[in-house]
């Protein structure tokens, strides 16, 4: 006879044999107590258990009430998307234990409850075997569950109010104290006289997580194997049942053969060939159904034998990771503020959010996310034929005038898990990376608005790197410039060293501003994960240090987060959206995974490092409104919950006037001169991008993130902005494979960048005129401030030929609300840094600059106005930035369009930012080091690299 027909058979004589007898409950509730150290009487058990037992509710009693229905989740324009998860779903609609595998049932009893089908809903071997572990131990939860199906189906649907996203799966745990335990058992004990053992061990398969998504045995057979529970095979069927032990180390996906390069191997369908883990722990599970009598060894042998294909992922969700990263924890603060009722019968907002059935309207734009995801495969395989070796991208784009998120394109596939370079469950713009030379701009932006700086002014082009020991190796660090020859301009402006993406500029701007002032303005511009002593990742806070490589992106940020920076930027300083709703996080009380001590420390780590990632706290300091992600929230009965619109702010957070100085540089492409000319069109490698053959009017910046060495590339990046679109683009591999650009490998991750960048901003923009936003996308002379003026200024710069000294005059933009004395401050000569003063001396004696120590050249000592007062012109000159004698880099004179549908203008009057940098009244603090400055822990002070193009043949591994 089969041994699946013949245990069917048995199971209604081992119910019968086995009631639930009158002792169990002191002599289990006793055992228990031990492990506390308590010894009480079996009146006081008694009564401990009617007090437990109290608050059971029937099982379909507390399933109705938690399963409201599938919050369900759509795009702007009334796609469905998808639902936010609720593990009682399968639960409210079971599949009958007759459509499921009498394999399965097998290895699941064998494996998780051998005594299931006698117990009276406890295991006493494993409750003493949990007992013995426990007391040895050292207390409750540190030893093995013991528990039964019984217990552990008890444990799920009523006791785990510990819940967190998993892979885009809610998965909810139990505290492991002594309180629940008891209730536990008691609920076990009521459960078992609720329903008989066929219901529950019905109720069981359908409630399990197998890793994934998959919630409940028919979705993990459907999910892994493209069948239906009933079709499961033995071999299939003992995979499935060892998961629920372990589901990240068992995942199926996850172990597979792989190729040399570290790929799981997949045939002409798609499918994986299971190994690793998952193989081990099938030999596992099959091994108990031996040794418990189920099966024989040979139909063991045979069933492991058994190759197991795995077919990739699928989902019913459009868009996992924006329902995952973004919406979902949107909806939880909402709820958490009062703005969404918490429902009755929830333990938190988490799970009413979750069973609550809303129908939620969101900000995304499906259609053009599908575009942006085309278009990064497209990219991608041009860059990959040209050997780049990136296999990933991700986009964001945000519309600056209204804050809210349109584009989510957070990788090339989301159900791409075979090739780890891809690993589509990653949320790659919510991904921990460094952003490279794309960090700039925060830096200039506060060494002009915190020292009242202008484009033309003026930084010593030599390195500032100091150490106080400069023999160590970690020290034997050199900042070089990517520009062709290595070669310096003895005297840079800002606006070259931006345009030109120039390391030494950026170090030098980040010592004089200091370090926390730095990143007090990247706060200030919307970066949430930046600060010395923090680890957004959790594993080790102590290892953060930011030097100065901070000022060329050894930085910790998410893509995201720069993508609502341009976005900043794009409004001169004013960000728009709606309050994070978040809590503040105390810096003193955050605990590592590298310092945590025992569990305790690592829960609380691991607790802290989720509301974090999901945005439920936020470092002080940092900015308090968000992008918007919510439109609109309807209740399962129709009403309307919540519509956005008078929640939206917009708020000053960096001065309007020094904006505009960093956004003449970065919108300007004869800014770029040493590293790239102004572009042409969208196929070539240059920056600018264009629509319908006209340039459209935007800021942009690359930036890469370096590997291990000055030579190595991590990822790619290019950021930017619009009047209609503040965008960041990310290309990498997703395990941190390296991707080769740089000189050698004709720059190709980062040429794949560029023209991904410019092409997606084309396509963007194209949809939007088709749209009637526009006829001609609005340039940005409507935002430019009232105090800010195109005229001639002192500037001592000695690049592209201008013969320096302190009365040379330079056309460009200054500000009319400081008093700017100019690169002499009204000394008559150039003053020396304060870092590394005697390379600058050594430079000044070589290029004649007059500083003090050295008079310089005759020609060029002059005096310089002690002030300058411009007068504002409506915008520069045809022949812009005329240095005396020679010509410097004209700038542009964009056309002045009226749009159809312009953005709303500024207003005139905006509130002070309350947190953060910068108003000139309230600068950042001077933060200047005080002793030698260290590079940053998390990245070498080299710099990665950045955009090539024909004349970007600076030397491999340089940030541009």
């Amino acid at each position: 006879m089969h041994p699946v027909v013949k245990n069917q058979l048995l199971r209604a004589q081992m119910e019968e044999e086995w009631k639930r007898p009158w002792w169990v409950v002191p002599f289990l509730l006793a055992l228990v107590f031990l492990t506390a150290g308590v010894a009480a009487a079996s009146g006081g058990l008694f009564f401990m258990y009617q007090s437990l037992a109290a608050g059971y509710v029937p099982i379909s009693e507390k399933l109705n009430s938690d399963y409201t229905g599938l919050t369900e989740v759509y795009d702007r324009n009334g796609v469905l998307l998808g639902t936010i998860s609720n593990p009682h779903a399968p639960l409210a609609n079971p599949v009958p234990l007759e459509q499921i595998s009498p394999w399965m049932q097998e290895a699941t009893v064998s494996t998780e409850d051998n005594t299931f089908w006698k117990n009276p809903g406890v295991n006493p071997a494993g409750l003493l075997r949990a007992v013995r572990e426990n007391y040895a131990g050292g207390g409750i939860g540190s030893g093995s569950g013991g528990s039964s199906i019984t217990q552990q189906l008890v444990k799920n649907v009523y006791l785990t109010n510990d819940c967190e996203e998993v892979n885009g799966t809610r998965v909810c745990v139990a505290p492991r104290t002594l309180e629940r335990k008891l209730k536990e058992i008691a609920y076990s004990f009521e459960l078992e006289q609720e329903a008989d053992k066929t219901q529950i061990l019905n109720w069981y398969l359908n409630s399990i997580s197998y890793a994934d998504r998959y919630v409940g045995v028919q979705a993990a057979a459907e999910g892994y194997f493209r069948k239906p529970a009933a079709d499961l095979t033995l071999a299939e069927a003992s995979v499935l049942a060892g998961i629920p032990a372990a589901p990240t180390d068992y995942h199926p996906r996850l172990n597979c053969e792989r190729d040399e390069s570290g790929v799981c191997v997949t045939d002409d369908q798609g499918r994986t060939l299971l190994a690793g883990a998952s193989k081990e722990r099938q030999r596992h599970v099959l091994d108990l159904l031996v040794e418990h009598g189920r099966i024989t060894a040979e139909q063991a042998d045979a069933a492991f034998a058994e190759p197991i294909y795995v077919y990739p992922a699928t989902s019913s969700l459009k868009a996992a990771a924006w329902i995952d990263s973004q919406v979902e924890p949107r909806l939880v603060r909402m709820c958490e503020a009062g703005i969404l009722p918490k429902l009755p019968n929830t333990e938190n907002c988490e799970e009413s959010v979750h069973s609550a059935g809303y129908k939620v309207t969101t900000t995304i734009d499906w259609a053009e996310t599908q575009k942006a995801i085309a278009m990064m495969n497209e990219n991608l395989a041009a860059g990959l034929k040209a050997g780049c070796d990136c296999h990933n991208a991700a986009i964001a784009t945000i519309d600056p005038s209204t804050g809210q998120i349109i584009v989510y394109a957070p990788n090339i596939d989301p159900t791409w898990t075979s090739d780890p370079r891809v690993a589509g469950q990653i949320d790659q713009l919510t991904e921990i990376n460094q952003p490279g030379s794309a960090m700039k701009p925060a830096v200039y932006l506060g060494y002009m608005d915190k020292l009242k700086k202008v484009p033309l002014s003026s930084l010593w082009d030599t390195s500032p790197m100091i150490y106080s020991d400069p023999n160590a190796v970690q020290n034997k660090v050199t900042i070089l410039n990517p520009r062709p020859g290595n070669g310096g301009e003895g005297l840079i402006t800002v606006r070259s060293a931006l345009g030109g993406s120039q390391n030494v500029g950026a170090f030098r701007a980040a010592q004089e501003i200091g370090i926390p002032s730095v990143i007090a303005y990247a706060k200030a511009l919307g970066i949430t994960t930046l600060e010395s002593g923090f680890d957004p990742t959790w594993y080790d806070h102590g290892a953060i240090f930011y030097g100065p490589s901070v000022a060329v992106g050894g930085a910790n940020v998410r893509a995201i987060d720069m993508a609502y920076m341009d976005a900043t930027i794009a409004n001169m300083g004013y960000m728009v959206g709606v309050p994070t709703l978040a809590h503040e996080l105390d810096p003193k009380d955050i605990v590592s995974f590298a310092d945590a001590k025992d569990d305790g420390d690592r829960a609380k780590a691991r607790e802290q490092f989720l509301d974090f990632s999901r945005g439920h706290t936020r470092l002080p300091g940092t900015r308090t409104l968000d992008p918007v992600v919510v439109l609109q929230v309807q209740s399962l009965q129709g009403g309307t919950l919540y519509t956005h619109g008078e929640d939206l702010q917009r708020k000053a957070v960096v001065d309007p006037e020094s904006v505009w100085l960093l956004h003449s540089i970065m919108s300007d492409c004869t800014a770029r001169w040493i590293i790239w000319p102004c572009g042409g069109s969208n196929d070539d490698n240059l920056l600018d991008a264009f629509l319908d053959g006209t340039k459209i009017p935007m800021g942009v910046k690359t930036g890469t993130q370096q590997g291990p060495t000055a030579n190595d590339t991590l990822a790619t990046w290019m950021t930017g902005y619009t009047r209609y679109a503040g965008t960041a683009v990310w290309v990498g591999n997703s395990n941190k494979q390296l991707v080769r650009d740089g000189a050698g490998a004709g720059y190709a991750s980062a040429n794949t960048t560029i023209r991904l960048f410019k092409r997606w901003m084309a396509q963007y923009h194209a949809d939007l005129k088709a749209n009637g936003v526009f006829e001609t996308p609005a340039n940005f002379d409507d935002l430019r401030p009232q105090d800010v003026a195109w005229t001639k200024y002192p500037t001592a710069t000695t690049e592209r030929g201008a013969r320096g000294g302190c009365g040379q005059l330079i056309e460009g933009w200054v500000r009319t609300d400081i008093s700017y004395k100019g690169d002499c401050e009204g000394r008559g000569y150039v003053p020396l840094p304060p870092f590394q003063a005697d390379q600058a001396l050594a430079l000044a004696r070589s290029r004649g600059i007059p500083t003090n120590g050295f008079a310089g050249g005759a020609p060029q000592v002059s005096a310089s106005p002690t002030a300058v007062a411009p007068t504002a012109v409506a915008r520069p000159p045809a022949a812009a930035i005329a240095a005396t004698p020679t010509a410097a880099p004209a700038q542009p004179t964009p056309a002045r369009p009226q749009p159809t549908a312009a953005p709303p203008t500024p207003t005139a009057a905006a509130p002070t930012p309350t947190t953060a940098p910068p108003t000139p009244t309230k600068p950042p603090p001077t933060a200047a080091p005080t002793q030698p400055a260290t590079p940053s822990a998390s990245s070498s002070t080299a710099g990665g690299g950045g955009g090539g193009g024909p004349n970007g043949n600076g030397p491999p591994g340089q940030n541009r």
